[in-house]
């Protein structure tokens, strides 16, 4: 008889063999769907129902010379307008998404303003949260519900790598009174089967963005959601407990010590192309047994070139980045990012990023380092 290990990794196999073959076994592809959208001078999180995407802007922006800046389709699809391609957004905006067989789908944009010049992220309390289900397994997600995309995490990867053990899972709420909750982030070891595909360490972490399933080998965090404002810091209660032993995605071991690594970044995405207008970055190494409250100022890159002071991991590309590489292995490896103009550009897109293991993008960490967060607000 198959124990559950077993079958878990089973269907983990069953997963990448369905991934490479779906196509070949039932020809051209009719999925036409839009599974996300984001918009110039958008505010806040897009929500889609049914054939209908809404998203607001704020109130100071031109809403008769818009473009989408990211738009993602099923796979083999097209969509038209494409991303750049300005609308006037005074009225519904139609895009049509037509699929590899031909058939098509309509879906209508409507576009609100009136967001806040001083907006603050939906749930940067991380009080809400609800339980998701994948493959099966039952687990707990950040958000409202599963049509929220303001914050991610890496459960749903994870949840299958622990044959759906959810007491494990690096992300999740931490109880502080009734109906008052933080996101404790621990960083977790992935057993065997997730040593197979080098990723047996997995970091607890919370960021602004999506996880894309895809596949066991291609599951990814997606960072950043639409954002054009202009803080100069943001703030964040906190508690950290680095643990010994960095172990690598093999579960080898690995020289050095943990730390936490909590960071924003803005950006100006114009197509696949990224400019870092804004950083803020903190790391620790040290214990904080005790609630502490950090403010971290936001430095803003000008004339192309990087803001003054900022440390040298933070002017490197992100693996899992607009403009990252996400098969990198090597964090010294990665290149010095675009720098913008703060002076005369504004932002499309913010990533805030919380982790128990400052190489967790990596698969590196200390099993059991933990990183608890609270009240994250951005101060103008």
């Amino acid at each position: 008889m198959m124990n559950k290990k077993t079958i878990g990794f089973l269907f983990l196999i069953g997963l990448i063999i369905a991934s490479c073959s779906t196509r070949d076994y039932f020809g051209e592809r009719t999925e036409k769907e839009i599974l996300i959208f984001q918009l110039e001078g958008q505010a806040g999180s897009t929500l889609i129902k049914g054939d209908t995407i809404f998203v607001k802007v704020s109130g100071d922006i031109l809403m008769t010379n818009l473009s989408a800046t990211s738009i993602k389709i099923s796979d083999y699809a097209k969509v038209t307008p494409a991303v750049g391609e300005k609308q006037d957004f005074t009225q519904p905006v139609a895009y049509t998404v037509i699929a590899e067989d031909g058939s098509s789908r309509v879906y209508y944009v409507v576009v609100e303003s009136g967001g806040s010049s001083k907006p603050q992220i939906p749930n940067s309390n991380f009080d809400l949260w609800y339980t998701a289900i994948h493959s099966n397994y039952d687990y707990e997600e950040i958000g409202k519900n599963e049509e929220d995309k303001t914050w991610g995490t890496g459960n749903q990867g994870a949840i299958i790598a622990l044959s759906g053990d959810k007491s494990k899972l690096p992300s999740q709420p931490h109880v502080i009174g009734t109906d008052n909750f933080a996101a404790e982030l621990t960083t977790a070891n992935m057993g065997f089967f997730g040593s197979i595909a080098g990723k047996g360490i997995a970091a607890g972490n919370i960021f602004t963005g999506r996880f894309d399933i895809g596949n066991t080998v291609n599951a990814r965090p997606v960072f950043g959601i639409p954002y054009t404002q202009m803080p100069k810091a943001f703030q964040v209660d906190y508690k950290y407990a680095p643990s010994k032993g960095l172990l690598d995605g093999k579960r080898k071991p690995v020289e050095g010590d943990d730390a936490m690594d909590m960071y924003l970044i803005l950006e100006k995405r114009d197509g696949e192309k990224v400019k870092r207008l804004g950083v803020g970055w903190y790391r620790s190494f040290d214990n904080q047994t005790e609630w502490e409250t950090k403010v971290i100022d936001i430095e803003y890159a000008r004339n192309g070139q990087a803001p003054q002071g900022v440390k040298e991991y933070a002017k490197h590309v992100l693996k899992y980045g607009h403009d990252g590489d996400t098969s990198a292995t090597d964090p010294s490896n990665m290149p010095e990012v675009t720098w913008g103009d703060a002076a005369t550009e504004r932002p499309t897109h913010i990533i805030v990023v919380f982790t128990s293991s400052y190489l967790g993008d990596y698969f590196i960490g200390a099993p059991g380092s933990k990183l608890i967060v609270d009240n994250f607000k951005l101060i103008y």
